[in-house]
């Protein structure tokens, strides 16, 4: 009898021991002040990596280059990223992996004038555009071209290295136009009631480019040993895709969490910005179609965009 009970004690030990997931120390996930962030904070807060890591660290990248310099070091295990990035380092063989498309666009224009109401209507005027050669210009510079607009010539741009600093000259009115990215377009709606949302991004690529009107514009990146831990991989995705939902149907809530842990942001613009944020976590196989388009018209228009050619097959797998 006893011998018994022994071998079903050894079977289910066993049984748990295949399913377990090796727990870490620490895991740590990183993300711009941007929107594809804001779940991180509800996973934290939950704990609900608890299964797989003893303490989640989140840590915020401002401009492109601490995002890169994250990537290069490998001090991350999860980072959010633009996924044109995801597409350069990925030509340069560093060990990242994509693994979904989350933000699907969260662009407008912002303006004081109201003679602006699409692209076409850009030219001659002044415009405010953050992150030079990064996604927000290099989109806008695909649909100007296409509209028969040379940036720089046919309008005139103030670049800043990052969107607050974008914010900070829109309210101080160096010009009356800006690219902006939610929430800080809402924020800016907040602080001066001069402005308003003159265009969506989103809409002006799909009716430019008579392609759906959404844009694979940022998705999560594994770094490093972390691309070899599919099981971890697995459970952050699980997360936070959960996550997102709980973001999606609790603005208030959502919005009072990322003010807590991104001080420069607004509770209220925060909650008012996620109705202009197209949000899904699509595995990264399922959104072969949209990035194979998007990075396709990105190396047209400057191939170093994308690390000078278009990524193959293997970049859409999951090891």
């Amino acid at each position: 009898m006893l011998n018994k009970y022994y071998l079903v004690l050894v079977m289910l030990f066993s049984a748990i021991g295949l399913n377990a997931v090796e727990k870490l120390d620490k895991l740590i996930i990183a993300g711009p002040a941007a929107s594809i962030s804001h779940p991180m904070f509800k996973i934290i807060e939950s704990d609900a990596l608890k299964d797989i890591a003893g303490n989640v660290e989140f840590k915020l990248w401002r401009t492109p280059d601490q995002l890169k310099a994250m990537i290069i070091n490998k001090s991350v295990d999860f980072i959010a990223v633009p996924t044109n990035v995801a597409a350069v380092f990925y030509n340069k063989k560093q060990p990242i992996q994509l693994l979904n498309v989350s933000i699907w666009g969260l662009m407008s224009v912002i303006s004081r004038d109201k003679s602006i109401k699409n692209i076409k209507d850009l030219k001659g005027k002044e415009m405010i555009v953050p992150f030079r050669n990064d996604v927000p210009d290099i989109t806008l510079s695909a649909l100007l071209k296409k509209e028969g607009i040379e940036p720089g010539k046919d309008m005139k741009i103030h670049y800043t290295p990052n969107i607050v600093d974008a914010l900070q000259l829109l309210v101080a009115k160096t010009a009356d136009t800006a690219l902006m990215l939610e929430p800080i377009a809402s924020m800016a709606l907040i602080k001066d009631k001069s402005l308003q949302r003159s265009m969506d991004i989103q809409k002006e690529w799909g009716k430019i480019f008579n392609t759906e009107p959404k844009l694979p514009q940022a998705g999560i990146v594994a770094v490093g040993d972390m691309t070899k831990n599919q099981k971890v991989i697995d459970r952050f995705l699980e997360e936070y895709t959960k996550a997102i939902k709980w973001y999606k149907s609790n603005p208030a809530e959502a919005g009072e969490l990322a003010a807590k842990n991104l001080k420069m942001l607004n509770k209220k613009a925060v909650a008012s910005s996620i109705p202009f944020v197209r949000f899904e976590s699509v595995p990264i196989a399922k959104a072969k179609k949209e990035l194979q388009f998007y990075f396709d018209l990105l190396h047209k228009n400057n191939p170093k965009t994308v690390g000078g050619k278009l990524p193959d097959d293997s970049f859409y797998d999951i090891k």
